[in-house]
């Protein structure tokens, strides 16, 4: 069974929530503690695998709480169910959460957000997948944006405009940034799927308590090295694929879906550098030794690959499920049913066109352009103007 503890110090919230999932109880051991002291003495008893927590509490509140979980039980899903609209509040509990809801929270979007998370990981540990996704609820930024943007949000003239262009520019705090707007702390009528609208929306108030108080971006500062591993390259090929895939689709919503997907496409080899180096390291010699596409290397070895983990973090952290889906498949898109070219086409088709031409690395990547799913799509046609714009898109400046 699910084991889930809620932690709350006001006892009739407990009781509440007790009484609200008793149908729950044939598929979930539920615990209840009311104070982060109990609920670490639960968890040294026998871990569970999530923990939703209030953020006000005195002694130790929600965040210091999950703070300390995120250390000790890693693999355990950290969700806040909060009433507080202070944006220091809010930020600090971003930087440790996967989730973030709030008071009062509806008792079957509560249940759709545990069952989803669990069953996420279900399907991940089937294949083999490790805990990585599960520990990460933060993600490093590449050290020169991360410099650029806490000058920039130190200048008393900048603007939310001004950061929205630096944090554009990095895998994780783009993540971050879609994470927080997306949430129900905010409370908006649709989902958010620009990352500069995004940032625009969170305000510079909220930016500088994500970044300056609740460090949910910190600096990447492998040490050592990880070999073959370079997050400058990293981004800059993420961005190549995302100005790539967002000319393949027509204007409208699925355009920006494309562009963000595209974006976030590699986040899973950020998860592995951060939580599996020795491991990234193995497979990228492989891969470089052999000659070989990664993700048929990373397939060799967990039979998943560094897609489907960075689909099942955005997931868990509860980004749009257009953009999960491109990130997950963007090397199996012909596994998704695709009437027309959507995100997920669009990311799988860019990203083998950038792979075909970027040089980065001192040599051609092997081409994964897929010819058969081309023309399955009716696209085959195309694929001499999309190499085109690719080389230009490519080509140094």
């Amino acid at each position: 069974m699910t084991r889930v503890l809620f932690v709350d110090d006001q006892q009739q919230v407990l009781d509440s929530l007790r009484d609200a999932l008793r149908p729950q109880r044939q598929e979930w051991e539920m615990l209840f503690a009311s104070s982060g002291a109990d609920a670490l003495a639960e968890l040294d008893r026998a871990p569970c695998d999530v923990v939703v927590s209030d953020m006000r509490m005195p002694g130790m509140d929600g965040a210091t709480l999950l703070g300390k979980i995120e250390q000790s039980h890693p693999t355990a899903i950290r969700i806040v169910l909060s009433g507080s609209t202070e944006r220091e509040v809010v930020m600090r509990a971003a930087a440790v959460a996967h989730r973030l809801l709030a008071k009062p929270c509806d008792v079957d979007e509560l249940v759709r957000v545990v069952a989803r998370s669990c069953a996420l990981r279900a399907v991940m540990g089937e294949r083999d997948a490790g805990e990585a996704p599960i520990a990460a609820s933060r993600l490093p930024a590449a050290p020169r944006l991360h410099r650029e943007l806490t000058a920039l949000l130190a200048d008393g003239g900048a603007t939310a405009a001004d950061a929205a262009a630096i944090i554009t520019q990095d895998l994780a705090m783009s993540a971050k940034v879609l994470q927080v707007v997306n949430s129900a702390f905010f409370g908006l009528r649709r989902q958010i799927t620009d990352v500069g609208q995004a940032a625009v929306l969170l305000g510079l108030g909220t930016l500088r308590a994500l970044v300056l108080s609740s460090h949910a971006f910190e600096k990447f500062q492998p040490s050592p090295a990880i070999e073959d591993f370079d997050l400058d390259l990293l981004q800059r090929h993420c961005s190549r694929v995302a100005r790539v895939a967002r000319e393949l689709v027509p204007p409208g919503p699925r355009r920006d879906d494309a562009f963000v997907a595209a974006l976030l496409h590699d986040v899973g080899l950020l998860v592995l550098a951060t939580q599996e180096r020795d491991y990234l390291a193995m497979v990228l010699a492989r891969a470089r030794r052999e000659h070989r596409p990664l993700f048929e290397i990373e397939q060799d070895e967990r039979g998943v690959t560094h897609a489907e983990v960075g689909g099942q973090l955005l997931a868990l952290w509860g980004l749009p499920d257009g953009i999960v889906e491109a990130v997950a498949y963007h090397h199996h898109p012909q596994t998704v049913p695709q009437p027309q070219l959507d995100a997920v086409a669009a990311v799988a088709i860019a990203n083998a066109l950038v792979h075909e031409c970027d040089e980065d690395v001192g040599r051609r990547a092997v081409s994964t352009l897929d010819e058969q799913y081309l023309a399955d799509l009716g696209l085959a046609g195309e694929v001499p103007g999309w190499r085109e714009l690719t080389a230009e898109v490519v080509a140094p400046s």
